[in-house]
């Protein structure tokens, strides 16, 4: 899906410490509790079943343009801010961002309000770079370590999910590509680091309980499926040399939709379980519903065919295991009213509650577009991206682009190339502007001190963030079931 978005370390930045909720407080692996596991449809601490119900921590360990407000992959954000900025203003506002974007304060918040589950998707680069590959960041690991301690301490359990591998493995911002190219694929080095993390990942998290499993690897795109099974098979061996206890989590082809696309081969271990990714906005009939449920042409638009719109997305009796529901939920630049979505979304819960599926709602915190929590309109970077300079600067570019895109999208629409690949150029269109505006959005910064931009990093920090009830509301109902 393009909707989201490193080669500067953020490693410098793990050590510092901004008070009791800025930082988590390391501590050895204290928990006592048995290891989830995947029994039969369900998921079991021991022999009690658990329902797994919470958020996406994206936009921290893996950042995205519109999470952030800066255009372009973040790779190329973090190179360019150095580049135009100098190292003391990169440091200033990415070690200030990083240091408050989630912190204990979140973590308790999404505890009072009964979430007992994060998935947390990160970057590659956090733990390695692509000149020393296999020579492991402690940094990004302590990050790691914080967090995961913290969501023990408020009985919440996280599911490490590589949403940006070495190479890219799609297209999208959001895995890393900065061009649309998608070298995972196509180079043996990329395949092997990647698999080379996960047993690093594994053999140092092998009897963490606060850790529900590993994603291996965030919606793969790739014509070649033998390769991603292999990929796949590779990983789920390598993991079970240092761990043979947590459940390994794998993505479908295309983006998580295609369930045909994972052999039987892979699931010969019981605790090898499939997910899915599903957002209404995929299905045209449903993204420009302006009422719902509701009936057009004869035909009703409601919770009987919302479960439809996920065929193929899984298998249950091909593959008998739980199915995490790992990504859904809302898009504000979408036109459709918000009411429309919310009620969606609410009956699209319903339907993982009545199926037994654990889920984690995208996202918990970004600007507005698909978070619950937000940046308060009075901080100072919400204040910069909404000034004239930034904003009329977009404002004025998104007017020039949509006829033209619009245009030739009408123009190949007579030719018999693919859909997706019609979808593509536009994509691409929008995002070879993505470096321009990236330099204009950063010149604008110059002469901020080091204090401002640390200010301007620190808007994210839960206090000064608000909670949109309306998308909370939805999901408050299903969270006192057991």
């Amino acid at each position: 899906m393009d909707r989201r978005t490193f080669v500067g370390s953020t490693f410098s930045l793990a050590a510092t410490t901004l008070g009791a909720t800025s930082l988590f407080a390391a501590e050895e692996n204290k928990s006592q509790k048995p290891i989830l596991k995947a029994k039969g449809l369900r998921i079991v601490e021991g022999d009690k079943p658990v329902r797994l119900r919470g958020f996406n921590l994206g936009g921290w360990m893996d950042i995205e343009d519109y999470m952030i407000g800066l255009p372009w992959t973040e790779w190329k954000m973090r190179e360019q801010f150095r580049k135009v900025l100098g190292e003391d203003a990169y440091q200033a506002f990415f070690g200030a961002y990083m240091d408050s974007h989630v912190t204990e304060d979140d973590i308790a918040f999404l505890a009072e309000q009964g979430f007992n589950f994060v998935r947390l998707p990160f970057n590659y680069r956090h733990f390695e770079t692509d000149f020393a590959p296999g020579q492991w960041l402690e940094p990004g690991f302590r990050r790691l370590d914080n967090i995961i301690a913290t969501c023990r301490k408020h009985n919440i359990w996280v599911l490490l999910d590589l949403h940006a591998a070495a190479g890219a493995q799609a297209r999208d911002q959001n895995a890393g590509s900065a061009f649309g190219e998608a070298y995972f694929w196509y180079y043996r080095n990329f395949i092997d680091r990647t698999v080379a993390l996960w047993k690093e990942i594994a053999s140092r998290y092998r009897t963490e309980s606060a850790v529900a499993g590993y994603n291996v690897m965030c919606e793969p795109v790739t014509e070649d499926l033998k390769k991603l099974n292999d990929f796949y098979a590779a990983c789920i061996k390598t993991i079970r040399e240092v761990d043979s206890e947590h459940m390994i989590v794998l993505d479908p082809n295309l983006w998580a939709r295609d369930i045909s696309s994972l052999e039987d081969r892979l699931f010969e271990d019981p605790q090898v379980v499939p997910a899915l990714h599903h957002y209404v906005s995929e299905t045209y009939a449903f993204e420009h519903l302006t009422q719902y449920p509701d009936k057009i042409d004869g035909k009703a638009y409601d919770r009987a065919l919302l479960v439809t719109t996920m065929d193929g997305k899984h298998d249950q009796r091909r593959i008998p295991r739980p199915v995490f529901a790992a990504e859904f939920g809302f898009y504000q630049p979408n036109t459709q009213p918000i009411s429309v979505q919310l009620a969606i979304n609410k009956d699209l819960v319903s339907i993982f509650e009545e199926k037994e599926w654990p889920w984690a709602m995208w996202c918990y915190k970004d600007l507005q577009h698909m978070g619950i929590v937000r940046p308060r309109s009075d901080t100072p970077w919400k204040i910069f991206l909404n000034s004239e300079p930034i904003k009329g600067f977009l404002d004025k570019y998104a007017d020039l682009e949509a006829p033209f895109t619009d245009a030739v999208r009408r123009f190949l629409a007579y030719t018999d190339i693919t859909l997706d690949t019609r979808e593509n150029w536009a994509d691409e269109v929008r995002r070879d502007f993505d470096p321009l505006a990236l330099d204009y959005i950063l010149r604008r910064l110059a002469g901020k001190s080091p204090s401002e931009l640390a200010s301007m990093g620190q808007s994210f920090a839960f206090k000064n963030c608000q909670v949109d009830q309306d998308r909370l509301g939805i999901l408050k109902p299903f969270l006192t079931k057991s």
